[in-house]
């Protein structure tokens, strides 16, 4: 049906919907898509960082994808136990999605994986279970406690006084007379304070989860893939710590330091690092592609 339905052919629509609506699959997915739905639309409501909404929304297009792309692969041979306790995740996830009032509670946190769990279970139990192993991965990096993770990470890494170091390096081949006193950047533009917000964490996960779902999506070589996780993180952290050297520059103007700190210009960064790497990718992937379609004709 939906070959039909992309190459514009409605003529058999009714009868194939009538079809399909028999199917298992087709109420597991459209169970599925309407979580999706209702995440999207919370994370929307109660978010308010432009970036990890717009990660969201990309996650699930991209899970969704693969498991449209991958459908004719699965089978569906469930057991009573798995039905049951994939039946107990939904109804869960679907209370807590009604009752929730912030995105940051840990338990809608984890509702991604535990509502793709679910539904993998009922429709395939146990054994079944690796066959979504590409969703339930993309929908567990929805699951990460972020804020538990780069307290973490920078307890043991001091990534702030990396980035301060970075901008001041930056700064100072750039002809730009500064001193730094570890997280702190002082110029004769004014001083800035590399607090744990601007150490680059946040774009880092990113890009990482970008790269994933590349990863995911195109075929990729081994080699490629090493390289690409790798160079995801330098580039999240190189572009984050430009920005940081900018806001060095513009401290003294109140105004021009909130729009590139807080405001639209932030998000040029953003958008620059995703670039940048989507770029590097594409580049990286070409030989990979054309080995893949090859093998594909031989077929």
């Amino acid at each position: 049906m939906l070959d039909h339905i992309l190459r514009g052919n409605f003529s058999n629509l009714q009868d194939s919907l009538h079809k399909a609506t028999r199917k298992l699959e087709f109420w597991l997915l459209a169970i599925w898509t309407s979580f999706i739905a209702i995440n999207i639309t919370l994370v929307v409501r109660l978010g308010e960082n432009i970036d990890e909404i717009a990660i969201q929304i990309l996650t699930w297009a991209v899970a969704l994808l693969l498991v449209i792309r991958n459908r004719s692969n699965f089978k569906f041979e469930s057991t009573p136990s798995a039905i049951a306790i994939g039946t107990l995740l939904i109804v869960w996830v679907l209370l807590k999605s009604l009752l929730t009032r912030r995105t940051t509670d840990i338990l809608f946190i984890f509702t991604p994986v535990m509502a793709t769990v679910g539904v993998a279970l009922i429709g395939s139990g146990w054994k079944g279970l690796k066959q979504y192993w590409q969703p339930i991965l993309l929908a567990a990096t929805l699951g990460i406690p972020v804020a538990f993770l780069f307290a973490a990470i920078e307890k043991v890494i001091p990534v702030n006084v990396f980035t301060a170091q970075f901008a001041n390096t930056a700064l100072w081949y750039g002809g730009v007379k500064v001193a730094q006193n570890g997280i702190t950047i002082v110029s004769q533009f004014g001083a800035v304070e590399v607090a744990r917000g601007c150490a680059g964490l946040p774009p880092i996960l990113m890009l990482l989860r970008i790269t994933l779902m590349f990863v995911l999506v195109f075929p990729v070589s081994k080699f490629h893939m090493w390289i690409m996780f790798p160079a995801a993180i330098a580039i999240a952290f190189i572009v984050n710590s430009l920005r940081v050297a900018l806001l060095v520059i513009v401290s003294g103007q109140a105004d021009v330091f909130k729009y590139w700190h807080a405001g639209d210009g932030s998000q040029i960064f953003s958008v620059a690092a995703v670039a940048i790497l989507l770029g590097l990718c594409n580049y990286l992937t070409k030989d990979d592609e054309d080995e893949y379609e090859d093998e594909y004709e031989d077929i």
